[in-house]
């Protein structure tokens, strides 16, 4: 099923907790429109997130679920998925791959790669409320996980605004307690 991940870990590693008035087709579209526009975009590290590293950029990749693998997101796979999301009356989860990928500037113009991060994304919509379940998968999290909620929230509130819809508003971050832990 496109935007399912069937193998998505029942133990995560922080959960993101949002309310939003919007409806949610048009919060599914909103996301999708904003992963779809970071899909292999560049940013300045220093833009993001507190970091000691300098001249570093992060690039983004997302892929969307299809059972137990995913595709990369092109404008083909898009397309798939707002034709599969227009059939349904609600989806209550879409699944995301995202791999973040780091580059170190050099003097001679070329880009030095770093080690990627690539992490789970689980958006659950059950209005008012939205949460996104995310699981690291390996990296080394240049990135944290705060930040990376903090910057896609504002991203998808960007393509709210110009759909005139209410923004996505993020209300607490967790990371849960490992079960060996209880």
């Amino acid at each position: 099923m496109l935007g399912f991940y069937e193998n998505f870990p029942i133990i995560f590693h922080a959960k993101a907790n949002f309310s939003c008035l919007s409806p949610i087709k048009t919060l599914q579209e909103s996301i999708i429109r904003t992963i779809n526009n970071l899909n292999s975009q560049e940013y300045n590290l220093n833009t993001i997130a507190l970091t000691t590293v300098p001249d570093c950029r992060i690039g983004f990749e997302f892929g969307i679920a299809e059972g137990a693998t995913f595709n990369y997101l092109n404008p083909e796979e898009v397309e798939r998925l707002r034709k599969s999301l227009a059939k349904k009356e609600i989806v209550l989860n879409i699944d995301f791959l995202c791999i973040l990928k780091y580059y170190l500037s050099q003097a001679d113009k070329r880009r030095k790669p770093l080690k990627f991060d690539y992490y789970l994304l689980r958006f659950i919509f059950r209005r008012p409320r939205v949460e996104l379940r995310i699981f690291h998968e390996r990296g080394t999290q240049r990135l944290s996980m705060e930040e990376l909620v903090e910057f896609l929230a504002k991203q998808i509130n960007v393509e709210l605004t110009k759909v005139k819809a209410k923004p996505l508003n993020l209300e607490a971050i967790m990371h849960p307690v490992p079960i060996e832990n209880l």
